[in-house]
């Protein structure tokens, strides 16, 4: 009765109002909206809802799903986005030849062919924008005189490299004269340039014409090689007389800069042919000559400003940065270290930072991790880390932060003080029932340097605190780190005295008052005891959909596990959870805890102790509905968590044709396996552990994705 009288009432809602719901809905739903009865399939038919169709990561789409809804939508789709979507085959992409009016398409992290290209581009006429993976199988001969000519026209592209690169790695480039923006993207983590060859252009290949080009990227190659190329040839175009290009987005990062700086000349030079109307910057990876922040004079309207590990960077250069740059939004200092200084003699001094947060008001994004910001070096001043918490609580616009640990731990004057922040009012204050409870959360707020953060800064939804030197045992081989390792081939982490002495639970504690916090990562803090900061994160922090946790607590030693698998009972709405521990069992208290996560969709477990057992682990895909990534990285033997592995996909691969299972030796005899093993959206977003704040330049996605 109450299903019929629902019914009725849908019934006098008009076509006209269902429309404007539908459009608030993802496209997984619209498609289980359209079975609920005839009239429902009606107006899932209308084409104002498929225009724009974004498919992704989405999750429940099969190849079969995909061609039944290019069968049926083939003529209203305009703009369509399969970003991510790695497991579909390259024959079922073809199908999107039959969407002839097709602008924009986006095929970033989709196996797709040379040949697949060719096919879908032969067809789409009025393709405007344009974004895939090139890998090692491209071959340009294979590109039709029709999939050339669509080319032409081309205004964007973004072609991804996830793997190694043998072949022409400028891609289809080079058919592309009329681009306004580029994107070339790899992971320094990943993509490597093992053979580098420049050819000379065929006759139906022209270089892209630098007058039309508004944005160049170029970001995460460790070869900078690449860079230099791509630069050469858009200048190489260049004739005298030609009107000045402006471009509003300038980055290219990703290896020594030296090699760049050799290959095109210094940055005064390489800025010469272009008339800088700047919105986007990347100076990072700078040495000794090269790092030339007077160019910043052209950039009054930059907003994003990414200068990581560039080594000749001071604080008087931050301050002159920001006096000219006021509209910038992100600021990327990741692993510089002497930004806080007058010198390399680490003479500290923050005048820099705190003209950033005094002439720039809309910054939302700030990486400050990488580089020890402390006492641990022989300075000849005491780091002012009460100054530093002070600065940043002036920005009070941060959403996205990423700070080292060792910079803002309690000062050692609130050893003094047992006070706990939350508390208000007169009267006594109220007594903990544990001696345990006692050390957490209970210091002077005036003293804890992370309170005066999480206080200043209330909409931060991003938070990273890493400890400087730690390493993931995921560390891929084309980083060429020296990395120290133990007897068992294990990299060693040796904390400063900083952040062992300083970063404790009682500063962790206040992190939880971040009410609209949804990503946190935490690293190498080996100050860690009992975790209870782990406790108040459900219920403070309803937000929170991806948690990262490595490396916590002395030696590794996961004394905290009670407080994490108690506060995991209690997260039924968390997505993402990467958890690296060294030595952590994987038990089935640990596996018990994961079923309530309801909404985890992906896992990944680095840890050398424990065997996965079978049984728990089938279990928690029954749980878990949503689950399509695990991976789990232990010292279990190769031949068991192979049969594992094998048996999940058997099980659940036709009902979750996302799923992607990884159950693997943690000590690989060729880690650069991984990039093989995991598809490069998730090894990007998920498994590999590093600082994700300010990495990429702002809205990069939004020209050739939905």
């Amino acid at each position: 009765m109450a299903a019929a009288v629902a019914q009725n009432g849908m019934e006098k809602i008009s076509d006209e109002i269902v429309l404007q719901f539908l459009q608030f809905l993802p496209l997984d739903d619209i498609l289980n909206v359209q079975r609920v009865s005839r009239r429902f399939s009606r107006i899932c038919q209308d084409k104002t809802l498929w225009r724009h169709t974004g498919l992704k990561s989405c999750h429940a789409l099969s190849d079969d799903l995909l061609k039944d809804i290019i069968s049926h939508q083939a003529v209203n789709i305009q703009h369509l986005s399969l970003h991510g979507c790695h497991w579909l085959r390259s024959t079922s992409i073809e199908v999107l030849s039959r969407c002839v009016k097709l602008q924009t398409l986006d095929l970033s992290h989709c196996r797709v062919t040379t040949k697949c290209l060719s096919k879908i581009l032969s067809a789409t006429k009025e393709l405007r924008r344009l974004a895939w993976d090139v890998e090692g199988g491209f071959r340009p001969s294979f590109l039709s005189q029709e999939c050339k000519e669509t080319l032409k026209k081309l205004k964007v592209l973004k072609q991804v490299y996830p793997f190694e690169v043998h072949q022409d790695l400028f891609g289809v480039l080079t058919f592309c004269p009329a681009l306004e923006k580029i994107y070339l993207l790899g992971n320094v983590q990943l993509s490597h340039v093992a053979c580098w060859t420049y050819n000379p252009l065929e006759e139906d290949q022209a270089a892209v014409s630098a007058s039309n080009l508004k944005e160049l990227v170029c970001y995460g190659f460790e070869n900078s090689e690449v860079a230099s190329s791509v630069f050469n040839l858009l200048t190489g175009s260049m004739k005298q007389g030609d009107p000045q290009p402006t471009l509003r987005s300038y980055c290219i990062s990703g290896g020594p800069f030296v090699t760049y700086e050799k290959a095109v000349g210094s940055y005064a030079q390489a800025f010469e042919p272009f008339k800088m109307d700047l919105l986007q910057l990347d100076l990072s990876s700078g040495r000794e000559g090269i790092c030339s922040i007077s160019d910043l004079e052209k950039t009054k309207n930059l907003q994003f400003l990414r200068l990581s590990y560039n080594f000749c960077l001071h604080s008087y250069d931050l301050m002159t940065a920001s006096t000219v740059c006021q509209n910038l939004r992100v600021l990327n200092l990741m692993g510089c270290r002497y930004c806080f200084s007058c010198s390399e003699r680490f003479d500290w001094d923050l005048s820099g930072l705190e003209a950033v947060a005094e002439n720039c008001p809309h910054l939302h994004s700030l990486n400050l991790s990488g580089a020890h910001h402390c006492n641990s070096f022989g300075c000849p001043n005491v780091f002012p880390s009460d100054d530093l918490a002070d600065t940043i609580a002036k920005m009070k616009g941060l959403v996205s932060l990423s700070l080292p640990a060792c910079s803002v731990g309690t000062s050692k004057k609130s050893k003094k003080s047992r006070i706990d922040p939350t508390f208000q009012g007169n009267g006594p204050r109220p007594q903990s029932s544990s001696s345990r409870t006692s050390h957490y959360s209970r210091a002077d707020p005036q003293i804890l340097n992370l309170w005066k953060i999480v206080q200043g800064c209330p909409l931060v939804e991003e938070f990273e605190l890493l400890g400087v030197g730690f390493h993931s045992q995921l560390v891929h081989k084309a980083l060429h780190l020296k990395l120290e390792r133990d007897k068992g081939g294990f990299f060693v982490y040796r904390p400063c005295d900083d952040v062992k002495s300083r970063m404790k639970d009682a500063d962790l504690s206040c992190i939880c008052e971040w009410r609209k916090l949804r990503k946190l990562t935490l690293g190498g803090l080996p100050g860690v005891i009992t975790g209870e900061f782990l406790q108040t994160l459900p219920e403070k922090c309803p937000a929170l959909r991806q948690l990262s946790l490595a490396n916590l607590g002395p030696t590794g030693q996961c004394i905290y596990s009670k407080n994490l698998l108690s506060a995991l009972r209690r997260m039924p709405h968390l997505q993402d959870f990467r958890f690296e521990q060294p030595n952590f069992n994987v038990s089935w208290s640990f596996l018990e805890a994961l079923y309530s996560c309801r909404d985890l969709q992906r896992l990944c477990v680095v840890s050398r102790n424990g065997e996965v057992d079978p049984h728990l682990t089938l279990k928690l895909f029954e749980k878990c509905k949503h689950l399509v990534v695990c991976q789990l990285f232990t010292m279990a033997q190769v031949l068991a968590s192979h049969r594992l592995q094998q048996l999940i996909k058997q099980r659940y691969q036709s009902e979750r044709p996302a799923l992607h299972v990884a159950i693997q030796h943690l000590l690989m005899e060729d880690s650069r396996f991984l990039s093989q093993l995991i598809p490069m959206v998730h090894l990007e977003e998920f498994t590999m552990y590093k600082s994700r704040v300010g990495e990429q330049p702002l809205e990069l996605e939004r020209h050739v994705e939905l």
